[in-house]
This record gives structure tokens, C-alpha cells and sequence, in this order.
């Protein structure tokens, strides 16, 4: 069947068994020496943003080619570490650094580069190309392929034992943003095998079989939610707001960077191209998880069929399942067509819907949706206190007054916050993330079922 096939052949898709769309192994530290030029810059990229020296760094750079990267994994950190690169030109090379660092990214806007050197754009379109996701920064290059273990013994599921490899700003803070998604993602990774093994248990009309992979479904939904809050234990809300966020930024209708940004070729040439920045939408196991479970997106008042989940206007995609089909963009290519392939085939939903009185059934699928909602819920808290509140704040009372990075004051700094008006904030995905998931939250609860008794 499609489904055996399909748990047979995970690594066409790069897909783990334990952890999901993490790697196996985990990321490779360090490339061949051919690419040490490479590796100099992004090991050192925190310190020649604060100086204001990486654009000089980068300019130094040969040009290299990207043929001898001989393995995913090879050009998985090369993606990486390129990426890296040019989010660091992009956004951290501010005429006033100190101020860039604690200033969202529209105060310093005359100051923005609109172009990427051909020693960085030509090697990462290449290498971006070959792993069928764009040449910019995205979840993956950040969150799913640049941790390393502290302790290789211990597990990838805990935040503790995690560190991420490069930063813009070598702060904990940083770092502690990045590795928390990454422990995530590798507690749901065990989520993806219940869930085909489920839809292999429904083709061969299992009811029991079904019940028992929904209700590891929702262990493992459990899991992750004390997860989420981690995210206060070592990031502080307006050091992401201020420091962090603007590296995260996208070049898609942008009023900063309306073209976009310009790539230039070796050829003297290049083309303008549009990208949203990094977010967690662009996660391939949460499009995976309402996939399995038939949670679809809708636009708000759709008309739906009480005896299926048909759409009167199915022509007319709802915002969220635009942006939701728009972030597959920014999935690697196999988890991308991994997703399409269980688009087709999900079957999970409509076959508890076939059996109303199988009471066990219903309870173990209304209970994944309630872990999901519960993941959702904790979500918009997150995103409430490190984006919404600190965006609320005219003067940021809890700015750290010495430079992280210069390790000196920042007196200038704090003058010309005084009085700084804030405008409403966008997710790093160009989205109003509030609004969005608060969205998505309301379409997970409408996706239970209630039957009537």
C-alpha cells in the first residue's frame, strides 16, 4: 500500500524515525578545508557585525564552488553557514551598531545593504537549489540544522543539552531561541510514525489499531507542551524584540526593502528576489500534525457540509491557508513532498467519522485535538511576550545598558529611546502573528467532533 511504502521509503523523505525532520545525526560542525574562508566568517560573524567589519570580511572572500560539498549533510551547513552570512549584511550592518542591536529593524532603515556579493549569493543559490529551499534564511537552516549536543550520550529532546552552532549575536539568549524549537521538533519527530502507521491501520479497517497510534498522538502532544515555556528560562523577551528579531526579518513587501533583494551574479548581472523571513509556520511538523489530524484552515464564516468537511467555495484559499501553503515554500524539498504526499492520503478524520458510536475512537482523536489546542494556546502566550508587549512598549524600560557584544554602554542609546513610538508589528513571517494563530487556534477547536448523543 501507499502508506507501508511510504513508512519504508522515510529517507527519501530525510525523514528520522525518532526525530522527526531533525537529521539523524546531528549537523555537521565544520566543513572541509576548502571552505575555511567560509567557516572563518560565520564562526566569527557576532564580533565583525558589532565592529562593523563584515562586509570588509566578505569582500575578502573568494569565490568558491559549491562541487565539492559531497553530501547532504555537507551542504546542509554550508546552506547554514551562507545564510547566516547574508541575514548578518543584511541586517546587522547599521552605521550606528549599538543602536541597531536594540532597535527594531525599520529605525535604521536608510542604513539597510539591498544587495547580496556574488561570493555569497552565487554558492548559496547553488547549495540552496540543491536542497530545494531558498537561497535565504528559513526554520530549517536556523532550527533544524545548527544545534549541537552538549552531552552526544543525552538527548536531542531537551533544550539543556543543546546549543546552537552560529549566531548573529552570541548571546545565550540567542541561542536558547534557536534549541528550544529544535527540542521540539525532535519530541514530536516519534508523531509522524503513529500517525502514517495510522493511516495504514485505517486502510485495513483497524479501529482499535487507529485508537491505540491517536493515543500516542496525544503522549506525545503532551510532551511538548512544558516545552514551550522553556523559551523564558534563558531568552529574555526584550532582548529578542530588540537584539534578535531583526536578523529574523523577511525582504518580501517590505517598505525597507521594496524590490527585495538584489543577487548578484559573477557575471557583473544578477535579479531582485522577494523572501519572508524565518518563523515557525515554516515548521514542517505542525503542517504535518493538522494534515494527519484533518485540521484545515479556513477562511472565517465558510459554509462547511455537517456530514464532511466540504467547503462551499473550495476555489477560495482562506488567508491561513495561504501563508501555510506559501511557508511549504521554505521547507526542504523532501519534507516538502512529503507533505503532499500525505495530503492525498490523510484518512484519519473521516474515518472517526464513520464510526460515531466507537466512543473510544472519538475520545482518543478529540484528545490529540485537545493536546494541539494546548500547544496553540501556550504559542500565543509566547508570541504575546516576545512580540506583542515588547512592540507595546514605548520606551524599553529593561534594555540592557551595555552592549552584549562591545561589552560598553550604550548612553547614546538610551536617549534617543526616550519617547520612541511604536507602530503595529509583524511575525518575522511578514504575518500579524497574533491574529494568525489566534486563527488557527479557533480552526484546531472547531475541528473536534462532537456527536450527538
Amino acid at each position: 500500500s501507499w502508506q507501508m511504502s511510504l513508512l519504508d521509503n522515510l529517507n527519501r523523505y530525510e525523514i528520522s524515525e525518532s526525530t522527526g525532520f531533525l537529521p539523524a545525526q546531528s549537523p555537521l560542525h565544520r566543513l572541509p578545508t576548502y571552505y575555511s574562508p567560509w567557516e572563518t566568517v560565520g564562526s566569527s560573524l557576532p564580533q565583525l557585525i558589532a565592529t562593523k567589519t563584515l562586509q570588509n570580511a566578505v569582500d575578502g572572500l573568494p569565490l568558491l564552488s559549491t562541487d565539492a560539498l559531497k553530501s547532504v549533510p555537507e551542504a546542509r551547513r554550508a546552506y547554514v553557514v551562507l545564510s547566516f552570512i547574508a541575514s548578518g549584511l543584511l541586517f546587522g550592518s547599521s552605521d550606528n551598531v549599538d543602536v541597531y542591536f536594540y532597535v527594531r529593524v525599520h529605525c535604521v532603515k536608510a542604513n539597510h545593504p539591498q544587495r547580496l556579493p556574488y561570493t555569497i549569493s552565487v554558492p548559496l543559490s547553488s547549495v540552496a537549489l540543491r536542497l530545494g529551499i531558498p537561497p535565504y534564511s528559513t526554520f530549517a537552516g536556523q532550527n533544524l540544522w545548527n544545534y549541537r549536543l552538549l552531552s552526544p550520550s543525552e538527548s536531542v529532546t531537551d533544550p539543556s543539552n543543546l546549543v546552537a552552532q552560529l549566531t548573529f549575536t552570541d548571546t545565550p539568549d540567542e541561542s536558547w531561541f534557536f534549541i528550544v524549537l529544535t527540542a521540539i521538533e525532535a519530541r514530536g519527530g516519534p508523531i509522524i510514525m503513529h500517525a502514517l502507521h495510522a493511516f495504514e491501520a485505517v486502510s485495513r479497517d483497524d479501529a482499535m489499531a487507529v485508537e491505540n497510534h491517536l493515543n500516542e498522538i496525544a503522549a506525545h502532544l503532551r510532551d511538548l507542551i512544558p516545552v514551550l515555556p522553556r523559551m523564558y528560562e534563558q531568552c529574555n523577551p526584550d532582548m529578542f524584540f530588540n537584539c534578535i528579531r531583526p536578523f529574523l526579518s523577511g525582504c518580501k513587501a517590505s517598505s525597507e526593502l521594496p524590490r527585495g533583494i538584489f543577487y548578484e551574479n559573477e557575471h557583473g548581472g544578477g535579479t531582485w528576489q522577494q523572501f519572508s523571513g524565518p518563523t515557525a509556520a515554516q515548521s514542517s511538523l505542525w503542517q504535518f500534525i493538522d494534515l494527519a489530524l484533518g485540521v484545515k484552515h479556513r477562511s472565517t464564516g465558510t459554509v462547511v457540509n455537517e456530514e464532511d468537511d466540504v467547503v462551499e467555495h473550495p476555489s477560495v484559499l482562506s488567508e491561513e491557508e495561504c501563508l501555510f501553503l506559501q511557508m511549504r515554500d521554505y521547507m526542504p524539498g523532501p519534507h516538502r513532498h512529503f507533505l503532499q504526499r500525505v495530503t492525498q492520503e490523510a484518512n484519519i478524520r473521516a474515518y472517526v467519522r464513520a464510526y460515531p458510536n466507537n466512543q473510544d475512537l472519538l475520545a482518543a482523536y478529540n484528545n490529540c485535538l485537545d493536546r494541539l489546542i494546548e500547544v496553540r494556546s501556550k504559542h500565543l502566550q509566547i508570541i504575546s511576550r516576545y512580540i506583542v508587549v515588547p512592540s507595546r512598549s514605548a520606551k524599553q524600560k529593561s534594555l540592557p545598558t551595555v552592549n552584549p557584544i562591545l561589552g560598553r554602554p550604550d548612553t547614546e542609546l538610551n536617549k534617543r529611546m526616550e519617547g520612541q513610538a511604536t507602530t503595529a508589528v509583524a511575525g518575522t513571517g511578514g504575518s500579524s502573528p497574533m491574529a494568525f494563530l489566534k486563527q488557527v487556534r479557533d480552526e484546531t477547536q472547531r475541528t473536534l467532533i462532537h456527536v450527538e448523543k
